[in-house]
């Protein structure tokens, strides 16, 4: 599964070294391109991030993975390209947003995540 499967959620788990949170990622294979390739990219983003925003709030997620209940959840995008501007610009908005309802945002690149576990 990837970005491009935008109404499918990817991976969903409790990490050991974040038992409060379950961590719901997107994979993120594609590059950015230029600015015209940026834009598709980020409406690919977009869509994804809306259906796992939908799967939290609608209860999906707790339904169908029970060992959510109790834990914040966090989108988390593992990215194989760094972020363009146009990119990070949009992941800050869409973090701000998602903190005032309660889920948490994050990208990490490919190499930092592999460093951090």
């Amino acid at each position: 599964m990837s970005i491009t499967e935008t109404k499918v959620v990817d991976i969903i788990a409790v990490p050991e070294w974040e038992p409060d949170n379950v961590v719901l990622v997107i994979t993120d294979h594609l590059e950015w391109g230029d600015k015209a390739q940026q834009g598709e990219h980020l409406l690919l983003l977009q869509e994804k991030i809306n259906t796992y925003i939908a799967f939290i709030e609608s209860g999906e997620l707790l339904e169908s993975y029970p060992p959510a209940k109790g834990k914040k959840p966090k989108i988390r995008i593992n990215g194989l390209y760094e972020l363009p501007e146009q990119g990070e610009t949009f992941i800050d908005r869409v973090t701000e947003v998602l903190k005032g309802v309660g889920i948490g945002m994050e990208f990490v690149l490919k190499d930092d995540f592999a460093v951090r576990h």
